[in-house]
């Protein structure tokens, strides 16, 4: 048996001094072991306890640089939004400016159309998708690198489309004045075209050429128009837009209409059976103007017509389709 086990109690000596009085103590040996116990318990949980603070310091400290690290992020966050807003903005602006140009461009474009019957601008613009993320694998990044990348090329596309719209920008005054001088000669082109007589003033068939066939300048004596020959009746029409200044009877000419186009031009038109405008009255290319008759010195229905250059008779073929 062990000493431990032989005793059945334990005796400690506390001496303070050597002129002091010894002072004695006894254990059981069931209390020394309930003591010894209860230590290494005591021990135990003390370590046990430590060990959880240290783990629940680190993991407080942890959260905290993720909480900064979150706070950073929205902050980042708010102010590329900020720029982001300032930047959109400006384009809505500078896209505004250029939609007006834009509208002037399709304008034209119409008027093209309606003359030509063909189109300026035919073919559709090419947008063009560029992804400046495209060599990056989202799946090899962290998820907050990505963000900031993803937000610091959204950041760059808006750049570059600002970039872009500011170079447009700085090019917008002179297409302007290039559009308005354009649009300006287009619709002249577009007045003198309506102005010209350059529609058939009526149908049938021709009976008498200008100069009578026998020469290309009209000199005295000679035809100095186009005889159309058709029933009494046939509509007449205005061969371009103008104004009347001769509306009524004319000796051989009969019922006689003149219409001065500007430009140079006047046509005549004779031997209506009846009259359809007045002196003074404007009238548009292929309005009705009469119809076709007999009257004044004529051999049949037909319609006599003119057209006069500066006051000079041309011949109406070298005008009509």
């Amino acid at each position: 048996m062990s000493i431990l086990e032989k005793s059945k109690s334990f005796t400690l000596l506390i001496i303070s001094d050597v002129n002091s009085k010894i002072r004695k103590y006894s254990l059981s040996n069931i209390i020394f072991r309930f003591l010894f116990v209860f230590v290494l318990l005591f021990i135990t949980v003390v370590v046990f306890f430590v060990y959880n603070l240290v783990i629940a310091q680190q993991k407080l400290k942890d959260k905290v640089v993720e909480i900064e690290r979150m706070e950073e992020r929205i902050n980042y966050e708010i102010i590329s939004l900020e720029n982001l807003t300032v930047k959109t903005k400006e384009i809505e602006a500078k896209t505004k400016i250029l939609e007006k140009y834009l509208s002037q461009i399709e304008e034209l474009d119409k008027m093209v159309r309606d003359i030509t019957g063909k189109g300026g601008f035919e073919e559709k613009i090419s947008i063009y998708n560029y992804d400046l993320n495209a060599a990056a694998n989202p799946a090899n990044l962290s998820s907050e690198i990505f963000y900031y990348i993803t937000t610091m090329d959204q950041e760059q596309e808006l750049d570059d489309i600002d970039m872009l719209l500011d170079a447009l920008i700085m090019k917008v005054p002179d297409i302007s004045i290039k559009l308005s001088e354009d649009k300006l000669n287009m619709e002249n082109f577009i007045y003198e075209m309506e102005h010209t007589p350059d529609i058939w003033p009526t149908w049938g068939k021709i009976t008498t050429l200008f100069c009578d066939g026998r020469a290309k300048v009209w000199r005295r004596g000679l035809h100095k128009g186009l005889d159309i020959a058709n029933k009494t009746g046939t509509q007449i029409l205005s061969s371009a837009s103008g104004v009347v200044i001769f509306s009524g009877w004319h000796g051989g000419y009969g019922r006689k209409v003149i219409i001065f186009h500007g430009f140079g031009y006047t046509t005549v038109y004779a031997h209506l059976n009846s009259i359809y405008v007045n002196v003074g009255q404007e009238v548009e290319k292929g309005q009705k103007i009469g119809t076709m008759g007999n009257t004044g010195r004529s051999y049949g229905s037909h319609l006599h017509y003119e057209v006069y250059i500066e006051g000079i008779p041309v011949n109406p073929l070298e005008y009509l389709p």
